[in-house]
């Protein structure tokens, strides 16, 4: 009867973690998403260096943060993530206005998969 207690209470810590990890997972997504808007907002308005800027800042915090993830996200998102900035850099650099766009969309695209992905995935929880 003890272990039966043991398994539903372990159980339940589980998933009380896999819903924390959910919110976190998604609090992470949007904020990435809403400051990659500000950037594409930047290039719209042919305020490159403004947008220059940004990017970096972006770009410095995501990769702090990153490690914390790493534990827990599959990395391919991550890669694509940075592969993308990379080129995001280079076409803001050279004030290409469709690649650094293409770039953006690619960027949101990957956060808003992470979240559908990772997000409800129960092998985050069990």
């Amino acid at each position: 009867m003890k272990s039966s207690y043991f398994v539903i209470a372990w159980t339940i810590v589980f998933i009380i973690l896999g819903l924390f990890n959910h919110e976190k997972i998604n609090e992470f997504s949007s904020n990435y998403i809403n400051q990659i808007n500000v950037i594409e907002e930047k290039i719209k308005e042919d305020k490159w260096e403004q947008a220059s800027y940004i990017l970096k800042d972006t770009k410095m915090d995501l990769d702090e943060e990153k490690n914390i993830w790493y534990k827990l996200i599959n990395h391919g998102y991550f890669n694509e993530i940075f592969a993308s900035f990379e080129v995001l850099e280079q076409s803001i650099c050279l004030e290409e206005k469709m690649i650094s766009l293409q770039e953006i969309e690619k960027i949101k695209m990957v956060l808003e998969n992470l979240m559908e992905d990772e997000c409800y995935n129960l092998n985050r929880i069990f």
